[in-house]
C-alpha cells in the first residue's frame, strides 16, 4: 500500500508540474488577446534569404496562421500567400500588427498550407520557374505544417512596440532533383526559418569591389564567430543534402557586387563567399569557397542592435580555399 500511495503522490506532482508550466505558476498562461491586460503593439514580419538556383523566379508559401505561444495573433488576417523570394536585402513585408497583453512570450508559429492558396485555389506553396510554369511544394507529410520559433527577448512591453521578423531562408528550406522541387524535411524545415526581435538586430552591407572579374552569382554567407566548420559546411548535411546548413543568413550579390546580411543579432559574425557551382564542376562535386580578403577581420565581424557595419571585400581570381 506503501508504494501505491508513493507511485499515486508522484503522479499527481507531475501532474501539477506539468500544470504550472502550461498554466503558470501563479494562475493561468497569459491571453494575448486579453483586452483587459496591460497592451503593447506586436508586429510580425518576414524576410527571405536566396535560393540558389537560377531557374527559380518566386518561391510562394501560404501562411494561414500565426501564433505566439500556442495562441492566434489576431494582428494577423489569413490565409495570406507570400512571394517570399521577393523580400531580400533587409526588405521585409508586414503580416499584420495588433496590440497584445504585455508580457515576456517564448515562441511564435507559422502554420502553413501546401494545397490552398490565400484565393483558395491551389497549390498553396510552389516555386515559379523561369519558364512560367509552378511546381507544387510539398511537406514531408500532410498538407499543412506548422513551424515554430523562438526569438531572444521576445518581450512585449506596456505601450511599447515589438517587431518580430521571421527569416525564411529558402536555400534551407527548398531542395531540387532534376528541377523537381520540394520542401525539406520537418526537422530541417524547422531549422530553415529563424525570428528576430528586430530591435535587437543590426546589418552588414557590403560590395564584392571587383565582382565584375569574378563573374556572377556570388553568394555570402554569414555565420556566428566560431561556429564555422569548413569540412562539413561545404559539403552537403541532413537528409536533404544542405550545404551551408549552419549559415545565419546568406545574400546573393546584385549585377554591381552589393550584398545585404540583415536582421543579425547583435554579436561577432564570420563571412565566407562561394559560388553555386555548375557544369564539370557539379559533376566532379567539387566544393570550394572563393578566398576572400577585407581591411577588416572577416572571421571577426561586429553588429550592434539598430546598426549598420560595412564591409569592402575583395576576391582573389582563380583563388580557392580548399576542396
Amino acid at each position: 500500500m506503501k508504494n501505491v500511495s508513493k507511485t499515486l503522490s508522484l503522479a499527481l506532482l507531475v501532474s501539477l508540474v506539468n500544470m504550472s508550466c502550461e498554466n503558470g505558476i501563479f494562475g493561468p498562461k497569459t491571453d494575448i488577446n486579453d483586452p483587459n491586460a496591460a497592451q503593447g503593439n506586436l508586429t510580425v514580419s518576414i524576410t527571405d534569404a536566396p535560393i540558389d538556383n537560377a531557374e527559380v523566379k518566386g518561391a510562394f508559401v501560404t501562411i494561414t496562421e500565426v501564433k505566439i505561444d500556442g495562441q492566434v495573433f489576431n494582428g494577423f488576417k489569413g490565409p495570406k500567400t507570400v512571394n517570399v523570394l521577393e523580400l531580400q536585402n533587409g526588405n521585409a513585408l508586414n503580416l499584420g500588427q495588433s496590440s497584445v497583453a504585455a508580457d515576456s512570450y517564448s515562441k511564435i508559429s507559422f502554420v502553413l498550407d501546401s494545397e490552398k492558396d490565400a484565393a483558395s485555389s491551389g497549390p498553396g506553396c510552389y516555386v515559379l520557374k523561369s519558364d512560367g510554369t509552378k511546381e507544387k511544394l510539398e511537406f514531408s507529410s500532410g498538407t499543412q505544417t506548422e513551424i515554430e520559433m523562438k526569438p531572444q527577448n521576445f518581450v512585449i512591453s506596456e505601450n511599447g512596440n515589438t517587431e518580430i521578423v521571421v527569416d525564411f531562408d529558402l536555400r534551407k528550406a527548398i531542395k531540387s532533383n532534376n528541377s523537381d522541387y520540394s520542401f525539406v524535411s520537418k526537422s530541417e524545415l524547422s531549422a530553415a526559418v529563424r525570428a528576430e526581435n528586430k530591435s535587437n538586430t543590426g546589418m552588414i552591407k557590403g560590395k564584392v569591389e571587383n565582382y565584375g572579374a569574378v563573374g556572377s552569382n556570388v553568394i555570402v554567407y554569414v555565420y556566428k564567430k566560431g561556429t564555422f566548420n569548413q569540412s562539413s559546411e561545404i559539403k552537403g548535411q541532413g537528409s536533404s543534402d544542405i550545404k551551408f546548413a549552419n549559415a545565419v543568413t546568406s545574400s546573393k550579390c546584385d549585377g554591381s557586387g552589393n550584398f545585404t546580411l540583415a536582421f543579425l543579432q547583435q554579436g561577432e559574425y564570420e563571412i565566407y563567399c562561394d559560388k553555386p557551382k555548375s557544369g564539370s564542376d557539379l559533376a566532379l562535386g567539387v566544393n570550394t569557397l572563393l578566398e576572400a580578403s577585407s581591411s577588416t577581420n572577416l572571421k571577426a565581424v561586429g553588429v550592434g542592435a539598430g546598426a549598420q557595419t560595412n564591409l569592402s571585400l575583395s576576391i582573389k581570381i582563380g583563388g580557392l580555399l580548399g576542396l
